[in-house]
């Protein structure tokens, strides 16, 4: 299986999020969003209205409806993001499966689709020389295989459920390293049009202020827990994560 499914929340107004979505379908990815009940859909893309319980558990419970309608590759990021604008899904789908295909330990199947591919091709958040830019940090735009999806975290999904909004991606990366199938790729490029990026023009920094629907997301509290999450899961070699067979 080949296609590739853009599975993400959406928070946005419909007006600001249809310009980034559209180009994931315009270059071959199908469409799944996730929005509150009482958001309404946003038009032209398929929608599943129901309570935000986290970023972890929504792009599982998308994943699960992608699958089980043939998916090959889960992509996910934000309706803030766009795809690499040079290379259509199902070419990159391709290489993803000629790369993981043969010897990477796949606990049942041999199809290609058990790894993790990020591209990096945005190079934001590079904070000095020698340092890496963000994407490079963590998973946060990734390819993710259908036996990835299937079978890591015992089945739970491919990302670990407990996380809010972030902590996940570090969690994803380290994880796909632990069990040999992670894969940068620098030609491919998910570009993030992240609120606080620095637009042309500007010379503070921030573009604009924060979206209010981030706030908790972001906030201290959350922040503290999330990172003692990720350093109790990392001592202990991320329990759960095995793959079921």
């Amino acid at each position: 299986m080949s296609s590739a499914w853009y599975c993400i929340p959406s928070k946005r107004p419909p007006a600001e999020a249809i310009p980034n979505l559209a180009r994931w379908r315009d270059m071959g990815y199908e469409v799944l969003l996730q929005r509150d009940p009482g958001e309404g859909a946003v038009a032209d893309f398929r929608t599943v209205e129901r309570p935000y319980a986290g970023y972890a558990e929504a792009v599982n419970h998308l994943t699960r409806i992608a699958l089980d309608e043939g998916a090959g590759w889960i992509v996910t990021g934000g309706d803030d993001m766009t795809p690499d604008p040079n290379k259509r899904a199902e070419e990159i789908a391709a290489e993803c499966i000629d790369h993981f295909r043969f010897g990477k330990g796949c606990p049942t199947s041999d199809d290609g689709t058990w790894g993790v591919m990020q591209p990096t091709g945005d190079r934001w958040l590079v904070n000095g020389p020698g340092t890496k830019p963000g994407s490079e940090c963590v998973a946060g735009s990734p390819w993710m295989g259908r036996e990835w999806c299937l079978r890591i975290n015992q089945g739970r999904g491919p990302l670990w459920p407990e996380y809010f909004h972030c902590g996940e991606d570090e969690e994803l990366m380290e994880v796909a390293i632990k069990y040999g199938v992670f894969w940068q790729r620098p030609d491919l490029t998910h570009f993030h049009n992240h609120w606080g990026r620095p637009r042309e023009g500007e010379r503070m920094g921030l573009a604009s202020r924060m979206p209010e629907f981030l706030t908790r997301a972001n906030s201290r509290e959350e922040w503290q827990k999330m990172k003692k999450l990720l350093a109790e899961r990392k001592a202990a070699g991320w329990p759960g994560t095995e793959p079921i067979l």
